[in-house]
């Protein structure tokens, strides 16, 4: 039973290899389109909206640190284009 799991377990890791040297844009977005359904079924949509604000503040927070950027300056750019 075991050779039955590795071998699925070798063609599965053979397409994500193969799926993301050809086609990542499909699939990076049907990854986070099927995460997100599960989150509004299992959630709901007023709590996925607030996971969502979550994480987006987090990127923001730790792209500043990661540039060593203050974050107000950060903001004050993106919001100049607006």
């Amino acid at each position: 039973m075991s050779g039955f799991w590795s071998k699925i377990m070798e063609k599965i890791s053979r397409f994500l290899v193969w799926a993301i040297g050809n086609h990542p844009g499909k699939l990076i977005g049907t990854s986070v389109g099927f995460f997100l359904g599960l989150l509004v079924v299992t959630l709901g949509f007023w709590r996925t909206l607030v996971l969502f604000l979550f994480v987006v503040v987090g990127f923001v927070l730790g792209k500043s640190q990661d540039d060593h950027e203050n974050i107000t300056a950060w903001i004050e750019r993106i919001l100049s284009k607006y």
